[in-house]
């Protein structure tokens, strides 16, 4: 099947159509191990606050905390530069102890990464205290209120979810090419003034996008499992294991981080008109049933250009001109709550 092939969905609740597991296992054989059982020490947990998360409005997440962990229920760590959460993570998950992160979704991804990297099967707990949250509220349903957040974090019932490879890089939420990645980008430099922060953030950078840089959506070739190769100028191209992403943008609204797939939004560029218009769609994740949008439940996917192209992986920017993902089914197992608590 191809990506044209979902026109012919029904416009009414549109589903992504779902492709043939590839013949290949794209597993790492250090996941492979980690998938099998082991016995794990039940030692105190490790609990990583990343201070600088939220443009250091995470910091004031310190004295909650340090009440909290006073009897001795988990050691807590404060991170003072990037790339030391991983290292902490993974020496963690060597020693057998759970570890728990405070931060943004670009904080549990270094956690995240540094426990797969020890290739243990270490529950993760999450404290979302980043500025969007989507993957801590949205793909997760972990509760707003930190001391409810990090009572899950520790006790919580852990559940398998999902990761994603691209480039020898894991993400946890998202990955994605064209408008959205531009914007990410712009979104990096624009931070850094006042009130700048989750959906104002998105929409500014956004705009700055749309109206003077929209000539930069690139041209792509889209390869996704055992379906025909296909070539066109893209608005975006997003690959989801969460909902949303840009701090609510419900990119792929019915994404499942527990399903074994990606779910694949690609929108051919219509015009900046037509753009404008359908970006408020996209936020309200009514966009599905638009005549540009194809989607797909895919397990390996291929974005290729002319050129070097912006990319963004949970909430990072990246670059190259190829980008090739695989999911890992089941891969980290993150403490939740039973049933999932809507923002």
């Amino acid at each position: 099947m191809s990506l044209t092939d979902e026109n012919d969905a029904p416009a009414a609740a549109p589903q992504p159509a779902r492709l043939a597991a590839p013949t290949t296992n794209p597993l790492p054989e250090t996941i492979l191990a980690a998938r099998r059982p082991t016995t794990v020490d039940t030692t105190t947990p490790l609990v990583i606050l990343n201070p600088a998360a939220n443009r250091g409005r995470t910091a004031r997440l310190r004295p909650l905390l340090e009440h909290a962990l006073a009897d001795g229920r988990a050691e807590l760590a404060i991170t003072s530069a990037p790339g030391e959460a991983e290292r902490l993570a993974r020496a963690a998950a060597l020693a057998g102890r759970s570890v728990v992160i405070v931060g943004g979704d670009g904080s549990i991804r270094e956690v995240g990464s540094g426990l797969l990297a020890a290739g243990a099967r270490t529950p993760l707990g999450i404290v979302p205290g980043g500025s969007g949250n989507d993957y801590a509220y949205r793909a997760l349903g972990l509760p707003v209120d930190p001391a409810q957040a990090l009572e899950i974090a520790l006790t919580g019932m852990p559940y398998p979810v999902d990761v994603g490879m691209v480039n020898g890089m894991y993400f946890f939420n998202a990955l994605g090419v064209g408008l959205d990645a531009n914007v990410a980008a712009t979104a990096e430099r624009l931070k850094r003034y006042p009130l700048m922060s989750g959906q104002t953030l998105y929409w500014a950078s956004s705009l700055t996008e749309l109206i003077f840089r929209y000539h930069r959506c690139p041209e792509l070739t889209i390869s996704c499992d055992a379906a025909p190769d296909e070539r066109n100028h893209y608005a975006l191209a997003a690959l989801s294991i969460g909902p949303t992403y840009g701090g609510g943008f419900r990119i792929n609204p019915d994404a499942d981080p527990s399903d074994g797939y990606f779910n694949l939004c690609a929108i051919t560029k219509p015009s900046q008109m037509r753009a404008l218009r359908l970006l408020p769609m996209v936020e309200r994740g009514q966009h599905l049933d638009q005549p540009e949008v194809k989607r797909l439940l895919v397990r390996q996917v291929t974005f290729e250009a002319r050129q070097p192209i912006y990319a963004h992986l949970d909430g990072e920017v990246i670059s190259a001109q190829r980008f090739e993902a695989h999911i890992l089914p089941g891969a980290l197992r993150v403490r939740r709550p039973e049933k999932a608590v809507t923002s």
